[in-house]
């Protein structure tokens, strides 16, 4: 076996060629240039290091991918729907610090601008609307575009923002698709279709990945399909068309608008943007062809129509993800609320457990030393951190409305809530170091432990199953 130094040529699947000298084994075939052997192999994608991977390819990935450069994107195209470049002006960017970051960090310019909403009701364009339009908007948009002759509004609607209470929304004035392209240039990306997502790899059209950790922007209806698990996520399509016809008449177009939302039941279409000077993009809950589109609006030119089968999220909270996965963005969390802002907070904030338990042990070595194993002081100190633990639960409980006998009903706090929860947590997380317990051990036993639990639930269910049965 003949050792020698060489330069290595590797061309990876995508095409990315990388150089580097090496001491490989003289075993490869060789094309003699100069004084130096330089040896060609082609290697697949899959056999770097590469553990930490995006599902989704449009804005949320790219974001995500830009802050965590060690995340790569496995989608089979960059842009998502927004590649149809006229769907653009349904993604707004909020004036937030969030956004602002995004845009200086791309290095593309600031024009802060004020988004005007209008409503149209019953003939007239309203520059606001009451709680009970807003109410019929909600109902009218969850319901089906020809089913809207049965509209009724049964339940009471907790959230009735739409785009914003006010009568405008603070945005930046910027082009969506230059964001999207500057994101592109800047992120790296595998041009692949996921076919399957097990717990720890990743099944493609064509290889296979194992992973760490996994960001996810797609739908999740699809991500649990491919995760080999179905969860009822409720949803309604929405097509979106492309038009020259102003859906406003004369009489109502001097007030300036670049939001409407149609709130009469006889009018199809929920709300419209406009898209440029001449162009409007019209939006419908549920599938509509042009055909049936010509129907509704005659005289209408269609330029373009576009359905998304998840177009409308019905939100909910009990999407969870499962271990070493996180949900990234409004279809993936499943949760209607979510904005590009969150989209950009969640990408740079850090969730990495590892960073908390080192700055909570860090913090502890204030107290004592962790080189000393001292038994009596280590029992000393876990009765003290319990009983700091015990209080802090009485701190909590003072923050709810938790006596029979009280009286007097306090208003919820979320954010004392979250404070009080957090002192607890610091000083649990005080009696693992203590013992020395690292977070290997902490993972472990969580999962040992959990296995146990999900056991025993699954029991308890079959158990009351058959009593039920019985009786």
């Amino acid at each position: 076996m003949i050792f020698k130094k060489k330069i290595l040529l590797c061309i990876s699947q995508s095409g990315q060629k990388q150089s580097k000298i090496l001491n490989c084994i003289e075993a490869l075939v060789m094309i003699k240039s100069s004084k130096l052997d330089v040896h060609c192999i082609i290697i697949p994608d899959n056999m770097n290091n590469q553990t930490k991977f995006i599902i989704g390819g449009g804005i949320s990935g790219l974001i995500f991918a830009y802050y965590n450069r060690d995340y790569k994107i496995i989608s089979p195209n960059i842009g998502g729907k927004l590649r149809n470049e006229y769907l653009t002006s349904t993604v707004l960017l909020h004036d937030t610090p969030e956004t602002r970051r995004l845009i200086l960090d791309l290095k593309l310019n600031l024009e802060p601008k004020a988004h005007i909403i209008k409503y149209f009701y019953q003939g007239k364009l309203l520059e606001n609307a009451s709680v009970n339009l807003r109410e019929i908007m909600v109902t009218k948009k969850l319901t089906l575009w020809n089913e809207l002759k049965n509209l009724k509004i049964e339940l009471p609607i907790s959230d009735t923002t739409l785009s914003t209470n006010d009568i405008y929304i603070p945005i930046l004035k910027i082009s969506v698709k230059k964001i999207i392209e500057t994101l592109a240039q800047k992120t790296n990306s595998i041009k692949d279709k996921v076919i399957r997502i097990t717990q720890d790899e990743i099944i493609t059209e064509k290889s296979r990945y194992k992973y760490t950790e996994l960001a996810l922007t797609i739908p999740a209806p699809i991500f649990w399909r491919l995760y080999g698990q179905e969860k009822n996520l409720k949803y309604l399509p929405e097509t979106f068309v492309l038009t020259k016809t102003n859906p406003i008449k004369e009489k109502n177009n001097l007030l300036h608008w670049d939001l409407v939302y149609f709130l009469d039941q006889n009018i199809p279409y929920t709300r419209v943007n406009r898209h440029d000077k001449d162009s409007f993009l019209y939006e419908f809950t549920g599938k509509i062809g042009k055909k049936e589109i010509k129907k509704l609006l005659p005289g209408v030119e269609v330029i373009h129509t576009f359905t998304d089968p998840y177009g409308i999220v019905v939100t909910d909270l009990n999407n969870i993800p499962p271990p070493k996965i996180r949900f990234i963005g409004r279809f993936a969390t499943w949760n209607h609320t979510n904005k590009i802002q969150d989209v950009i907070r969640d990408s740079l904030t850090r969730y990495d457990f590892t960073s908390i338990w080192n700055k909570q042990k860090n913090f502890n070595s204030n107290f004592f030393n962790f080189n000393v194993q001292d038994v009596k002081l280590q029992q000393e100190l876990t009765k003290e951190f319990a009983l700091h633990i015990e209080d802090e639960v009485h701190e909590l409980l003072g923050e709810i409305n938790w006596k029979m006998s009280q009286y007097r009903i306090k208003e919820i706090d979320r954010k004392k809530l979250l404070e009080e929860w957090i002192d607890i947590f610091k000083y649990w997380l005080g009696v693992g170091s203590i013992w020395g317990f690292t977070l290997e051990d902490f993972s472990n036993e969580f999962w040992r432990k959990s296995a146990i639990v999900d056991e025993r639930y699954k029991k308890y269910i079959k158990e009351v199953k058959k009593y039920r049965e019985k009786s």
